[in-house]
């Protein structure tokens, strides 16, 4: 029995999770929208997630209570569209994703169903040329056969995705700023990948399920000519670089942001102090009121409330060195969240931003606490009596000490040195159930911080532009980006 409510197809609770996503991106054609919503309420397919993307249309734009919208108060452009778009259909858990432009919408039941049934994980809506005497001549057709014709380039009216690919390749690269040629590249991508037969695809009898009023040169676009040619010959460049280079590069799709990473690990005693921690929010209070423009994230076992807009983020109580067990409980939140951009992780009671340091940020580079003295220091040598550690102090003993209470770099660089801490710790503990290593264990992580910041070569970055001077209450604060101690 079908359900029918407003045109909708409506399915049973136990198969609610929508397979397929609808996304439609619009901005400031109010009247076509509404056109194109019904026209796809006529041709629904069952159970479908139809999503509204509105960048920044003034006045904003309206839609039926069954279609969900997600509004950039601001024009972001295409490439920021497209990809709010796919995280929307992703996060929803849809398998199918179909974008579509405002000015396109379905014209035949079950238009859905070729591309669906296709065994090609991402195809598109595509017309040779103009409807009408008017002809660009832009395309030629490479391939055909009875289910799919490609051509050797591509429309982006309406764009179908299998999750599959997304989650392989990424989405619209930024690189094109505003839009143009952001869906040929990602379509590359796939190509380039290995998961298409053809880069530029689409099932054949499609002019008979689709419309579009580019097509038939309708209406006016939605991005003005001037605009659009100088997006366009800027654009062309990187896209013609990629094309010829066979790129093949993930470009994350979801909306990224910087953050800040604390951890208040107070289940277990600190080996340095010999007690346990008491878990309280004060103790977070001065290092979550200094961050400016970011995310503020605690790692937390035992603390249940936090300051102000601090998210919290519950690990489990494990028992080993809280020294090294925040860097697992790091690298496995930064595993979780692709949505990263630059991270810091800092230790949380005696750390404060004094000035922003992302704009100043640069990809490759990893930022480090350090300390005013070198590894040729007694109370290293004597806390940290393991082979691999002394070997490092020796060789390095002219070197100035860094210090874990300061990293920052990007997400995946981060998550490297994190991991790399980690691999160093189960090592030297394998070694000594092996009785390769003595029973003595090093009180903390400030030895292995160093040995995986030297694995970093002239990537690293430390000094006085990056924190006040250790323990001096603030030396330097008028160039620094952290107080430290």
């Amino acid at each position: 029995m079908e359900v029918i409510i407003n045109g909708v197809n409506y399915v049973p609770a136990r198969n609610a999770g929508s397979s397929i996503g609808i996304a439609i991106t619009t901005h400031n054609r109010p009247e076509v929208l509404k056109r194109t919503i019904e026209q796809h309420m006529k041709h629904l397919p069952s159970g479908a997630l139809v999503v509204v993307i509105d960048d920044g249309s003034k006045p904003a734009a309206v839609v039926p209570d069954n279609v969900k919208l997600i509004r950039h108060e601001q024009s972001r452009g295409i490439v920021a569209s497209k990809n709010a778009s796919l995280a929307a259909l992703m996060d929803a858990g849809c398998e199918h994703l179909f974008l579509w432009d405002d000015d396109a919408w379905p014209i035949a039941d079950n238009w859905h169903g070729p591309y669906i049934e296709s065994p090609e994980p991402h195809l598109a809506y595509q017309f040779l040329d103009l409807a009408g005497p008017r002809k660009i001549k832009d395309m030629t057709v490479l391939y055909r056969d009875d289910k799919h014709i490609a051509y050797t380039g591509q429309r982006g009216v309406m764009l179908y995705y299998h999750s599959s690919a997304i989650k392989k390749v990424g989405g619209f690269d930024p690189v094109y700023g505003r839009g143009m040629y952001e869906h040929p590249d990602l379509a590359l991508r796939i190509h380039n990948a290995g998961l298409t037969s053809w880069a530029f695809a689409d099932v054949v009898g499609s002019e008979k399920l689709i419309h579009s009023m580019d097509e038939y040169e309708e209406g006016a676009r939605s991005i003005p000519r001037p605009e659009r040619e100088a997006l366009d010959k800027k654009n062309a460049v990187i896209y013609g670089n990629r094309r010829d280079s066979g790129y093949t590069g993930y470009a994350e799709y979801r909306s990224q942001r910087d953050v800040v990473i604390t951890t208040l690990l107070t289940s277990q005693p600190d080996p340095q102090r010999g007690i346990k921690m008491v878990a309280s929010p004060e103790m977070l209070a001065k290092w979550a009121a200094s961050l400016r423009q970011c995310g503020r994230i605690a790692l937390v076992d035992e603390l249940q409330t936090a300051p102000a807009d601090v998210e919290l983020y519950h690990v489990p109580d494990v028992k080993m060195n809280v020294y090294f067990r925040r860097w697992l409980h790091i690298w496995q939140h930064l595993r979780d969240h692709p949505e990263y951009r630059f991270v810091w992780c800092t230790d949380g009671t005696d750390v404060e931003m004094l000035r922003a340091p992302w704009d100043e940020m640069q990809s490759g580079k990893v930022y480090v606490g350090s300390e005013p003295k070198t590894y040729a220091d007694t109370w290293a040598k004597q806390n940290h009596p393991e082979r691999i550690y002394q070997e490092f102090l020796e060789a390095h003993r002219n070197d100035v000490m860094l210090n874990a209470g300061l990293l920052g770099g990007t997400r995946a660089d981060v998550m490297a040195f994190a991991h790399g801490i980690i691999r160093l710790y189960y090592l030297i503990e394998s070694y000594r159930f092996w009785k390769k290593e003595q029973s003595a264990a090093a009180v903390g992580d400030m030895l292995a911080f160093g040995i995986v910041a030297k694995s970093f070569g002239d990537r690293i970055v430390t000094g006085p532009r990056i924190h006040t001077v250790f323990k001096s209450e603030g030396v330097g604060k008028e160039y620094a980006f952290w107080k430290h101690k």
